[in-house]
């Protein structure tokens, strides 16, 4: 299983910040109850400040907890900063060790081009274009149509991006399905290519890398589309 760039800090800054969330929480909430349950127990009558120290303890505890968790270690920033680096560096790996009329573009979300919610992945290779959605399992029979509609709309939009290049939509499945989908499906005047699995694709797309050919200005386009911004 290939990890990406980056993933590593992403990971350690969703932790972090989840800790935070449940210890701030608990300790809001455990104050919050012991108000509201010392008014239902004592009504206004007055206490003792050893009776609200420890009522208030538990509360005040787990916040402590929270600010430690946030303040310890590296900074959030700084964490987030470090990854968008090793997403960058990665980034420029990648494109050194690719062919130059090959290039991937994952979550296109530029409105001339993704016109229905955002592209997976948009892959150039020397025949042409890909817009490839993914989905993880079985697709429900009756959101199958719009599925295969939202491809089709996205292949005409990218159709309009770079004219003259052969652009193929396609679904492909990450798990593999007990009942098979056809190879192929239409929508409108659009032929959208489903893959049952992700090895399938894979097949697909290293016949086509192989080929010769291509457009290396596309491929950079494509590349563009995908570039992070610098660190």
């Amino acid at each position: 299983m290939k990890r990406n760039p980056g993933e590593w800090l992403r990971h350690r800054i969703l932790d972090r910040n989840l800790g935070v969330v449940l210890w701030a929480t608990a300790g809001l909430m455990w104050l919050c109850g012991a108000v509201l349950g010392l008014v239902v127990a004592f009504g206004l009558m007055p206490l003792d400040q050893w009776s609200l120290l420890i009522v208030a303890l538990p509360g005040v505890v787990f916040l402590a907890i929270a600010l430690y968790l946030a303040k310890r270690g590296w900074r959030v920033r700084d964490m987030g900063k470090g990854a968008r680096a090793e997403e960058a560096i990665g980034q420029a790996i990648e494109y050194a060790l690719t062919r130059d009329a090959c290039a991937v573009a994952h979550h296109v979300e530029d409105r001339g081009i993704a016109r229905v919610g955002d592209i997976d992945h948009l892959v150039a290779t020397p025949d042409g274009l890909w817009v490839v959605e993914t989905k993880h399992g079985r697709i429900l029979r009756s959101e199958f149509a719009e599925t295969l509609r939202r491809i089709a709309v996205n292949v005409g939009s990218v159709r309009k991006w770079a004219p003259g290049v052969r652009v193929t939509g396609c679904l492909v499945f990450a798990s593999e399905q007990r009942k098979r989908p056809k190879p192929a499906y239409e929508h409108g005047n659009e032929t959208i290519r489903v893959f049952a699995d992700r090895q399938a694709l894979m097949r697909e797309l290293g016949q086509e890398v192989g080929r010769k050919g291509g457009s290396p200005k596309l491929a950079r386009r494509v590349w563009e589309l995908g570039r992070l911004q610098d660190a």
